[in-house]
């Protein structure tokens, strides 16, 4: 190597020193030799360099991007992926949703959560696309979580007639159903809030949300109310796989325009910081009195149907249960006008103030107003109410009670043991004169008469208390009315 280096020294050198020779044409030429007399700067390149490295200036460096990578690539990346991440990376592009659904990715995930036979457990099922093999796991995984839910609901409650509390509140929890408030504004865009605060009774269940940042109502078009059901569960530790996608069920939405609603009706409770609204379908919103803002929400949903609804909807339309058949009655003149029961219970969100059932309610001979009138309790008949009619509520940061609201739950059953009637809303006590004062042998304060109501398109409630002078609350008349409507609809009857 270095005889190679000392002998390319001497050739450079003795050919840099070199004169040259008088009479060859290879002399070197200087810048008087030249046909123009412009000097070029020592450090200028040759033109033909000079336009080379302009040409390669302007040519930017290139990258990879991840649409190049092959397909083959992002399977195996995919691969490591769960049920969850691939439904994500699934709506990126047409492309990642072509290979996220791929039979190969979804295998796995098939044999650990959805297994039926022995024929899928070793993988040999027959399938006719590349992607069957997802649609075929997540409709087995809620085919089997809707199976082991509902045997929870086989029997009635013979208190109430509908599905017992604790049974339902087992298909609940096993489920690991959770629920979301949407509010809607006018784009059609979605602010999600999710809970977990979930209280079951024996007729109702109500669920809260008070974890909002500054929402406002005024720019709201409609709340949306969602059921959140679990698809994939680990079935020996009896609950939902962590991050497992979930199945939206639409419970209800209300069209909401917020300024004409309080404008025309008045709030069901309040005291010094909030007012609370009771809006249809057992919604009801709190506001703080300071700033208009939503302080919580709470919906109360009627046990009767509430795990079809959560589990058998979907994202757009609510489940309908089934109707029950009609029934028709040729002997019967009174047909569909008595062998009524009737259960009645006011509440809290989490305690029983008071609980009563009526059994074989018969109308009266007179049907006021497209009614058909069931008396509950006459005056004569007072019953006491040992708790305070209160509505305790919480933020993250405050709590109170408003007094003279609470919850009330109807179920009414008639005479073929079908559900009639199924009311859950929020309700207020107020002022009121007392009626058919004369009659009642007992000494009330003159201001304690307060009563309840309740009334929607099937049926409506009215409840009467009075206190006496020891400050004990007795509820001295009530009355139970169904629509004519309702009723001729039931038993093919036609009434007026």
């Amino acid at each position: 190597m270095n005889q190679h280096k000392n002998l390319m020294v001497n050739y450079l050198s003795s050919h840099k020193s070199t004169p040259p020779i008088s009479g060859d044409r290879r002399t070197r030429r200087t810048p008087s030799d030249t046909s123009s007399n412009i000097r070029r700067p020592a450090n200028r390149p040759r033109q033909g360099l000079q336009n080379s490295s302009k040409h390669l200036s302007r040519t930017p460096q290139r990258k990879a991007t991840i649409h190049e990578i092959p397909d083959e690539v992002l399977l195996k990346v995919f691969s490591f992926f769960g049920a969850q991440d691939l439904i994500l990376v699934s709506q990126v592009c047409q492309r990642w949703r072509n290979l996220a659904n791929d039979n190969s990715l979804w295998r796995p995930i098939f044999l650990k959560y959805a297994p039926k036979s022995g024929t899928e457990a070793s993988g040999t099922g027959s399938l006719n696309s590349l992607s069957q093999l997802k649609t075929a796991c997540i409709r087995r995984c809620i085919e089997q979580r809707n199976k082991r839910v509902f045997r929870y609901l086989r029997k009635k409650s013979p208190y109430t007639g509908i599905a017992q509390q604790r049974d339902v509140e087992k298909a609940l929890t096993d489920s690991c159903v959770f629920w979301q408030l949407a509010f809607v504004d006018a784009s059609n865009n979605e602010v999600c809030i999710q809970s977990r605060d979930l209280s079951i009774h024996t007729m109702a269940a109500s669920v809260r949300w008070y974890n909002f940042d500054s929402q406002s109502l005024q720019s709201t078009k409609a709340i949306r109310i969602y059921s959140c059901n679990p698809i994939f569960f680990d079935t020996k530790k009896g609950c939902a796989v962590k991050d497992s996608p979930y199945q939206r069920s639409l419970l209800m939405t209300f069209q909401l325009k917020w300024s004409s609603w309080v404008g025309t009706n008045k709030p069901v409770g309040e005291n010094d910081t909030i007012n609370i609204y009771s809006l249809p379908r057992g919604l009801a919103i709190a506001v703080w009195k300071d700033g208009g803002e939503v302080a919580f929400v709470c919906v109360s949903f009627h046990l009767h149907h509430l795990v079809d609804r959560c589990l058998r909807g979907n994202s757009v339309e609510p489940f309908c249960p089934p109707l029950p058949p009609v029934i028709t009655d040729d002997i019967d003149s009174a047909f569909g006008l008595h062998g009524y029961n009737c259960t009645v219970q006011l509440r809290t969100m989490k305690q029983q103030i008071w609980d009563q059932q009526f059994r074989g309610l018969n109308c009266r001979s007179n049907h006021g107003g497209g009614y058909a009138q069931f008396v509950l309790i006459e005056p004569h008949e007072r019953q006491i109410i040992n708790k305070e009619i209160v509505f305790p509520w919480k933020t993250e940061a405050f709590k109170g009670k408003v007094q003279n609201a609470c919850w009330l739950d109807i179920t009414v059953i008639d005479e073929t043991g079908d559900v009639f009637w199924a009311a859950s809303a929020l309700v207020n006590s107020k002022a009121t004169s007392r009626v058919g004062a004369s009659s009642l042998d007992f000494e009330y304060c003159d201001d304690g008469a307060r009563s309840i109501d309740l009334i929607d398109e099937v049926g409506k409630f009215h409840m009467e208390f009075s206190q006496t002078d020891d400050r004990d609350i007795y509820i001295t008349q009530a009355i139970l009315g169904l629509t004519l409507k309702a009723i001729n609809a039931r038993f093919s009857s036609s009434y007026r």
